[in-house]
């Protein structure tokens, strides 16, 4: 085939897939890709792509019945909305305060220790 017609195919293969070119177009490219193993290697690509592409658009599963009344119930439960004992979220506030300050004295040392070598490491590069 020439290359030329080719190029041409291929060009409005997308409208070809989606159904919308006019009809002349449609039974000119369909004659194409009688003759043409090229073009319609690239034809039944974008056939697959397109396939692909509508079943991500596909609504998904509906949830299980049931489950909203579920969820509202074990949330109305006082079990439901207080955290487990030993939870660092508040069931002991002095423990959350002294692992604050544990990750503070942490952060900080790190940070300390970082700006130190940086400031000897610029010494040396000076000398």
């Amino acid at each position: 085939m020439s290359e030329r017609v080719c190029d041409e195919v291929r060009s409005v293969l997308p409208g070809y897939v989606d159904g919308s070119l006019p009809r002349l177009r449609r039974s000119l490219v369909r004659l194409h890709l009688r003759r043409c193993a090229t073009c319609q290697a690239e034809f039944s690509g974008q056939r697959q792509v397109r396939a692909a592409l509508h079943a991500l658009t596909a609504p998904a599963e509906s949830p299980p019945t049931g489950l909203l009344e579920s969820l509202l119930e074990s949330t109305a439960s006082p079990r439901g909305a207080v955290p487990l004992r030993g939870a660092v979220s508040g069931a002991r506030p002095a423990l959350s305060l002294a692992l604050l300050a544990a990750g503070a004295a942490a952060g900080t040392g790190v940070g300390y220790a970082s700006w130190l070598s940086a400031r000897v490491v610029r010494r040396r590069l000076r000398h």
